[in-house]
């Protein structure tokens, strides 16, 4: 058994274009966890109700598993790979790499964060929405140290369409971000003071409001 291993791993090395898997597929996760990220924000806007919110919350949460199954992918084949080997400790402790230590560390970190990510949407209820919304936040890190990562690692990074990639998927977030910040701000947020006030109360309030109204004459109220 163990022999058969390393067969198997010399066999996709041989047979399979794995630098070519490498890359794809970092790419490709990169993407689909902008997708997931974007949309993540976007079924937050005031507007975004009814069927299109949960259209957008599906495919969020599709997307980020895509983007994480894939990051497996291209973390796996870093492993195998003859012309950019990994071990399997340069992998997982970030920083440790001996071929660009730094955007290799934010991958791995951010491969950490990603999981952090969808292990706490899954326990949500368990968590409660404090400390889910807080675990949910790591998104925006990850995102921009894929994106740092692609950029210093990716063999494709001097391409200008690459480039161009990065740049407007990175300004589409905060793009994005600033938009739903401004909307929500525009909306205004609930005020209160004191204890909120239940339906029932507030509408108990105003009859007893109205009733004194009719009770006390005009002009009289300035005199108490």
């Amino acid at each position: 058994m163990d022999m058969g291993e390393p067969v198997m791993a010399q066999w996709i090395v041989d047979y399979l274009p794995t630098w070519s898997i490498i890359r794809i597929s970092g790419i490709a996760a990169y993407l689909f966890l902008f997708v997931g990220v974007f949309l993540g924000i976007a079924q937050g806007m005031p507007m975004a109700k009814g069927k299109p919110k949960a259209v957008m919350f599906q495919w969020h949460t599709r997307t980020t598993w895509l983007a994480f199954g894939l990051g497996i992918i291209h973390a796996l084949t870093l492993v195998i790979d003859h012309y950019s080997p990994f071990t399997w400790s340069e992998l997982l402790i970030p920083f440790t790499a001996s071929v660009h230590p730094v955007g290799s560390g934010l991958g791995t970190l951010a491969f950490y964060g990603l999981l952090i990510v969808l292990l706490s949407s899954d326990l949500r209820n368990k968590l409660g929405r404090k400390w889910w919304f807080m675990f949910h936040m790591l998104s925006y890190p990850v995102f921009a140290g894929l994106l740092i990562h692609g950029l210093v690692t990716g063999s494709d990074s001097a391409n200008i369409i690459i480039r161009l990639m990065y740049v407007f998927t990175g300004l589409s977030i905060v793009g994005i971000t600033v938009l739903r910040g401004l909307l929500r701000e525009r909306k205004g947020p609930e005020i209160t003071i004191g204890p909120k006030q239940t339906t029932s109360e507030l509408m108990t309030e105003r009859k007893w409001a109205e009733a004194r109204a009719l009770a006390v004459p005009a002009g009289q109220e300035q005199f108490k």
